[in-house]
C-alpha cells in the first residue's frame, strides 16, 4: 500500500510537474503573443508615422515647387499675359505660343522669362485690340521699330499682325517680322502678298544648310518640307520686293555657318549670324 501511495504521489507529482510546465508554456506563449502584438502595433505605428512624415514632405515639396513655378511674389497666376515688351530699343509683339518648329536651342522651351519678360501666354492669344491697348501704354515716340517676335510663330496670326502693323505705321514706326519662314505652309496659301505693305523687313531663320540637317535641329511639324517652304518663302519675298535676310544661330558651328552662307548666296538673300541667346 505504501508503495502504491508512493506511486500515486509520484504520479501526482509528475502530473503536477507536467501541468506546471504546460502552464509555464501557456504563460510563455501568451507572453510571446503579447510581445508580438506589441511589436506589430509598434511597427504599424512606426509605419504610420513614416507615411505621415512622407505626406508632409510631399506637401511641403509641392508647395515649394508651386511657389517656384509661380515666380515670386504674387505668383504666376497673378501675372497678366505679356503681349508687348521692350528690348534693345525696339518694341516686340508676342501674338501666340504656337510654332510649327520645336527647335532644340529655342528660349521658349522652358516657358520661363525672357530677359524678365514672361511670354508664355496662359490665357489665349491676344486680339489686335488688346495688343494696341498695350502699345498705347508706351511712349511710342521713343521707339523706331515694332518687331513681331514672341514665343510663337507670328504668321499663325496673320489678321492680328496686319492690324497691328497698320497701327504701327500710323504712329510712324517701321515693322519687322521674325519668322521661321513656314507661314505659307501654316496658312495653306502664299502669304507674301499679304505681308507686302504691312511688314517692312523680314528676318527668316535658316539655321541649317540642308533639309536633312534642318529637321533634327528645328523639328518642323512639316518635316523636311518645312525647310523647302522656308527657302521658297524667301524667294517670294525677294520677288515681291520685300526686304528680307536669312539668320543663323552661331551654335550650329563654324562649318555649318559657312555652308549656310553658300545656301544664302544661292537663294540670293543676305545672311546674318546671330549669337545663341541663353537667357530664359
Amino acid at each position: 500500500m505504501k508503495n502504491e501511495r508512493n506511486g500515486e504521489n509520484n504520479i501526482e507529482k509528475n502530473n503536477g510537474g507536467r501541468n506546471e510546465r504546460r502552464g509555464d508554456a501557456r504563460k510563455n506563449s501568451a507572453g510571446q503573443a503579447g510581445n508580438q502584438n506589441r511589436e506589430n502595433r509598434e511597427n504599424r505605428e512606426a509605419r504610420e508615422r513614416d507615411r505621415a512624415r512622407e505626406r508632409d514632405r510631399k506637401k511641403q515639396s509641392g508647395g515649394k515647387q508651386k511657389n517656384k513655378n509661380q515666380g515670386g511674389k504674387g505668383g504666376a497666376d497673378n501675372r497678366k499675359d505679356t503681349y508687348v515688351y521692350v528690348l534693345d530699343g525696339n518694341v516686340y509683339i508676342n501674338l501666340t505660343n504656337k510654332c510649327s518648329n520645336a527647335c532644340h536651342f529655342c528660349v521658349r522651351n522652358e516657358r520661363a522669362s525672357y530677359y524678365g519678360n514672361y511670354l508664355w501666354l496662359r490665357h489665349g492669344d491676344p486680339t489686335a485690340e488688346k495688343v494696341i491697348a498695350a502699345l498705347n501704354a508706351l511712349d511710342l515716340s521713343a521707339y523706331k521699330e515694332i518687331v513681331f517676335c514672341g514665343f510663337g510663330e507670328p504668321t499663325y496670326k496673320m489678321a492680328e499682325m496686319a492690324a497691328v502693323a497698320d497701327y504701327a505705321h500710323e504712329k510712324g514706326l517701321s515693322t519687322r517680322l521674325n519668322t521661321n519662314g513656314q507661314g505659307s505652309l501654316i496658312n495653306k496659301r502664299d502669304i507674301v502678298p499679304e505681308l507686302k505693305g504691312k511688314i517692312d523687313r523680314i528676318n527668316i531663320s535658316l539655321n541649317a544648310s540642308s533639309a536633312e540637317k534642318y529637321q533634327p535641329v528645328c523639328r518642323s511639324q512639316f518635316g523636311e518640307a518645312g525647310y523647302t517652304a522656308m527657302l521658297d518663302f524667301a524667294r517670294e519675298c525677294r520677288k515681291n520686293g520685300v526686304e528680307c535676310w536669312f539668320s543663323v544661330v552661331d551654335i550650329v558651328g563654324e562649318d555649318e555657318v559657312a555652308a549656310c552662307w553658300r545656301v544664302a548666296e544661292t537663294v540670293g538673300i543676305p545672311l546674318r549670324v546671330r549669337k545663341y541667346i541663353a537667357d530664359a
